[in-house]
């Protein structure tokens, strides 16, 4: 390259030759100057290759073809980034082979730009995992079973944190670090890092417990001590459950796995029991006709189990006569319960008004005492 560029001497002036000849800390000023020609071109023309990639991209015939396969997500994603880098990066490459860099100078520029690329290469990686998760995604949702669709979004964390850890080690090694050593020379602080992080492996045990138990799972109504809300994520930390006040709650996993959960999402059937409360003044021939009302109606209901159906009178209340209303829904969600309570109760308001049957009300009679002194 020296030859090449000095061989014609009517290129520089010979005041200008000298300077790039001369040496500036242990390499030659053409050289650095070189380098910084290729860096500036490399930086320069990256958006080019990035437009060029996305445009490739726009009109790849597999992603309007075959949208849901893996190289459909893949090519999806924002791969033309890392990969209009790595074609600047390789160009850089090629400027240091080309201006023969030697010494130890040649050493840090090649740990350097292969750092660089195994930067954007593993970039590459993470979304190619999440291309292949996505794909799995699409197959266990089409499956009966619900475990699978659990373990996806679980193992496509794990992979991406592997492919990360993986990733650091690699660069590390990349840039001339051993590796090794590194790892070696960490046993203290690893034994110290274990023990500040017990916690952070109870709940990932906690976690796979979970899944393999399947106690629960992603849409579920459950009752964890005080906490009651449907399950939005299992992660690998910790549980969140959206509350009825529509609030968030993160329980560690490792708390999960010890605590007695009350799943209601599992359920065949949803009790409702309602105690109706008749005025005294109600005849007892009224009482058990509109019982019988009641009860023929609640069976004949299409989502009602008949056998658990319950109408009959049962208490004196202190204000009221208590007609027990006890019965089991064959639903599964909650929007669908109180759909289908309220078109009963609804029912039970309109038999008792063609009865003329009073619902009655907390009340009280007092009885005053005048006495007439003379």
């Amino acid at each position: 390259m020296e030859k090449f560029l000095f061989e014609e001497s009517q290129w520089f002036t010979p005041e200008l030759t000298e300077v790039l000849k001369s040496t500036t800390f242990v390499m030659p000023n053409w050289k650095w100057a070189f380098l910084a020609l290729a860096i500036t071109v490399g930086i320069l023309i990256r958006p080019v290759f990035h437009l060029i990639l996305k445009e490739l991209k726009k009109h790849n015939p597999i992603t309007k073809k075959y949208p849901r396969t893996f190289w459909g997500y893949f090519l999806r994603t924002d791969t033309d980034r890392p990969l209009a880098w790595i074609l600047v990066i390789l160009l850089w490459f090629a400027a240091g082979d080309a201006a023969e860099l030697t010494g130890k100078f040649a050493s840090y520029y090649e740990h350097f730009m292969r750092g660089l690329i195994a930067i954007f290469i593993i970039r590459l990686v993470y979304y190619a995992v999440d291309a292949a998760c996505s794909v799995l995604a699409d197959y266990t949702s089409k499956t009966p079973s619900t475990f699978d669709d659990q373990l996806v979004p679980f193992a496509s964390k794990a992979l991406k944190i592997f492919v990360v850890v993986m990733g650091f080690l690699i660069v590390l090694q990349s840039f001339g670090l051993n590796v090794m050593s590194l790892l070696a020379g960490l046993g203290l602080g690893g034994l110290a890092l274990a023990l500040a992080a017990q916690d952070t492996a109870a709940n990932l045990f906690g976690s796979i417990t979970i899944l393999f138990d399947r106690p629960f799972q992603v849409g579920d109504w459950v009752k964890i001590k005080d906490m009651e809300g449907t399950v939005e994520e299992i992660g690998f930390r910790s549980t969140r459950v959206r509350t009825f006040y529509n609030s968030l709650i993160t329980i560690p996993n490792a708390m999960m796995a010890k605590e007695t959960v009350d799943n209601m999402g599992v359920r065949p059937a949803r009790r409702v029991r309602q105690v109706l409360g008749l005025v005294y003044e109600t005849a007892p021939e009224t009482i058990e006709n509109f019982c019988d009302r009641v009860r023929y109606y609640i069976k004949s209901d299409e989502k009602v189990i008949a056998d658990t159906v319950t109408v009959h009178f049962n208490n004196y209340n202190a204000s009221s006569l208590d007609v027990l209303v006890n019965f089991h829904l064959k639903v599964y969600t909650g929007p669908e319960e109180l759909q289908h309570q309220q078109r009963i109760f609804i029912e039970i308001l309109k038999i008792a008004a063609d009865m003329n049957v009073s619902f009655a009300y907390p009340t009280q009679t007092v009885y005053n005492q005048v006495t007439t002194v003379r």
